[in-house]
């Protein structure tokens, strides 16, 4: 009796500890995120730790506990990373309120250019064909 008891309190909290796995596998989690957008997170991730690093040295630097000259060769370090990483998330991702050019839309009648929601054209009237 108390076997099988011990036997459910274990699985239960077995299945309450790996649920949140399982919850994510099945709402698609990064399986849906392309090469690029899963090599921009990881670039993320390392620069947060990065950041992570650079306030944990200061912090130690200002404890005493590293002396100026480690701090600054640390620090430069540190720096030079972040900037590696920051080049590479710039290469890979476009950048916020970047839009695609759209293709210019103009009048097959006169050639003027037309706003991308006219339907007809300001300069000679004629219809614009989608």
């Amino acid at each position: 009796m108390i076997v099988a008891l011990l036997a459910t309190l274990g699985a239960t909290v077995v299945a309450f500890v790996l649920y949140p796995v399982f919850a994510e596998a099945r709402a698609g989690g990064l399986a849906d995120l392309g090469d690029a957008e899963r090599e921009i997170l990881d670039l993320e991730e390392k620069k947060s730790r990065l950041y992570e690093a650079l306030a944990d040295l200061d912090f130690e630097k200002e404890a005493g506990k590293v002396s100026e000259a480690d701090y600054q060769t640390a620090r430069n370090d540190y720096l030079a990373q972040v900037a590696a990483v920051l080049a590479k998330v710039d290469a890979l991702a476009p950048r916020k309120g970047e839009k695609k050019k759209a293709r210019e839309r103009v009048c097959q009648g006169c050639g003027e250019k037309l706003p991308k929601e006219a339907r007809f054209c300001m300069g000679c009237g004629q219809k614009v064909v989608s």
